[in-house]
């Protein structure tokens, strides 16, 4: 791909990214007037209220990153050198703010196999589009984006829990371990 391809795939993301962050935060505006605060619905909010900056700033590298793998996998681009890079720095930042270096390299070695999932996903769509269609091969490229996005899923819901454990105010408190 060449730099000006890339370049306005970044801003394609970046304008997918905005309207999924505003759609969330209508989302969360409109549900949280609903909120009473002895309420029990109010759990998830109560955690990610009472985590730290370093713990929200990885939640957020960490749901960049999910996003921006989502966004890879279904413009069906393939991972260029600019895209393994901006996730691995994601995770890093995840990673390195919240000092868990002891599961970084676990973290790199998951978002390798995302990004080779993306680059499998690309391939099969190609090959579908270009020589030979084949309903066998959709139905297989369905079930594959199917379960790349519970992976993606299952590793940001993962990623989360961790901090969350990890997170000082919840030591005492109770813990589902992944």
């Amino acid at each position: 791909m060449k730099t000006e391809e890339i370049m306005q795939s970044l801003i394609s993301f970046f304008s997918v990214a905005i309207v999924f962050l505003t759609v969330i935060a209508i989302i969360f505006f409109i549900f949280c007037k609903k909120f009473k605060f002895n309420n029990k619905n109010i759990e998830l909010y109560g955690l990610l209220l009472n985590l730290n900056t370093t713990s929200l700033i990885s939640i957020s590298a960490i749901t960049i990153n999910y996003l921006f793998l989502v966004w890879c996998t279904i413009s069906f681009k393939g991972m260029q050198v600019v895209y393994v890079a901006i996730t691995l720095i994601l995770v890093l930042i995840s990673e390195a703010v919240i000092d868990n270096f002891k599961g970084l390299p676990l973290s790199i070695l998951l978002t390798i196999v995302n990004c080779i999932a993306i680059q499998v996903i690309y391939m099969l769509y190609t090959y579908l589009t270009q020589d030979n269609f084949s309903y066998i091969l959709l139905l297989v490229l369905f079930l594959l984006i199917l379960f790349v996005f519970l992976y993606y899923t299952y590793n940001l819901f993962r990623e989360i829990n961790n901090i969350v454990v990890k997170n000082k105010y919840l030591k005492g408190k109770k813990q589902y371990k992944v």
